[in-house]
This record gives C-alpha cells, sequence and structure tokens, in this order.
C-alpha cells in the first residue's frame, strides 16, 4: 500500500513538473494549469451532468487562462472535449471547474453558496480563505491545499489519494 501512495506521488509530480508544452520549463501558471488538469483525474462528479464538454471556467484576470486553453486542446475528460471559458462573476454558466483568480478572491464566499451542491469544483489562486483547492506557491515550488468540508457542500468528492497530497487538508 505504502509502495502504491509513493509511486501515486512520483507520478503526480513528474506530471506537474516535467517542461511545458513548448518545451520550456513551465512558469508559474503553466504548473498551476497541470495540477488543474491533474485535480480531474481525482474527483468524483454527480452524473448529472449530461453535457459531451467538460468545461472550466476562470473567473477574473489570471495568467492560468492561456496556458490552460494550451493543454485542453491535447486533453480529454473521458469522451468529453474540454472547454475553457472566461467568466464574469455574474455569470452562471455552468462549469465541471471553477478557478477563481486572486483579484476575485474576495468573493469566494459567495460563489461558494451560488455553486452548493452543484457538483462543481471551486479552485482559488492564493486566496487568503480558499476554496475547495487553493492553489499556492511556496519557496517557488507550487503546492495545493484542500477543504475536505467545501468540496461536500460544493457536491465533489475528492479521493483520498489526492489529500494526501495535499500541504494542508481543513
Amino acid at each position: 500500500m505504502r509502495a502504491k501512495l509513493v509511486l501515486l506521488l512520483l507520478a503526480f509530480v513528474f506530471t506537474a513538473f516535467r517542461p511545458g508544452i513548448d518545451g520550456n520549463e513551465g512558469n508559474e501558471y503553466q504548473i498551476k494549469a497541470m495540477f488543474v488538469f491533474n485535480f480531474i483525474k481525482y474527483v468524483e462528479w454527480p452524473t448529472t451532468n449530461p453535457s459531451t464538454e467538460f468545461t472550466i471556467g476562470v473567473i477574473g484576470e489570471s495568467e492560468i487562462t492561456e496556458p490552460l486553453e494550451r493543454i485542453a486542446v491535447q486533453k480529454k475528460v473521458g469522451e468529453k472535449k474540454i472547454i475553457i471559458k472566461k467568466l464574469a462573476l455574474e455569470d452562471d454558466t455552468y462549469c465541471d471547474i471553477i478557478i477563481v483568480s486572486r483579484s476575485r478572491s474576495n468573493k469566494l464566499v459567495m460563489l461558494e453558496k451560488r455553486y452548493a451542491n452543484k457538483g462543481i469544483l471551486i479552485i482559488s489562486d492564493e486566496a487568503p480563505n480558499p476554496a475547495t483547492i487553493n492553489l499556492i506557491t511556496r519557496e517557488s515550488k507550487v503546492r495545493f491545499e484542500i477543504n475536505v468540508a467545501l468540496a461536500k457542500n460544493c457536491g465533489v468528492k475528492i479521493s483520498s489519494q489526492l489529500l494526501t497530497l495535499a500541504v494542508a487538508v481543513h
């Protein structure tokens, strides 16, 4: 069991810290985008969304949007095409994942209430009051924190394997 966990951790780190798509070393937001795509494998969404697309929405201006778009054209979630959308704060468009930029992190509580029990994973970027998953950079390394209660409130289930990789679980 421990050997499997070590292999899982190595696989996650390898895919999260490999060189960028263009062959150069990834910057902070390329790495954060790769984390987002790796999270998809370890989150269970309700099966009520019959869409043929897996949608990732970004609220607020963020440098993560472009790397997400570059990766999305190369990947699928099962048979679903991945779509990246820029969202306004007031937008009610359904997304499987919503990423909240630093500039909009003060609206996280409102967004968590709006999307409660809708099966939407909310990810924040360096938020003082983190969302379900909060991407953080410490000592030049990208890490993440997970709030299990918020995941439950959002209607998604996070794998215990992903929980063991987080720097903090609340």
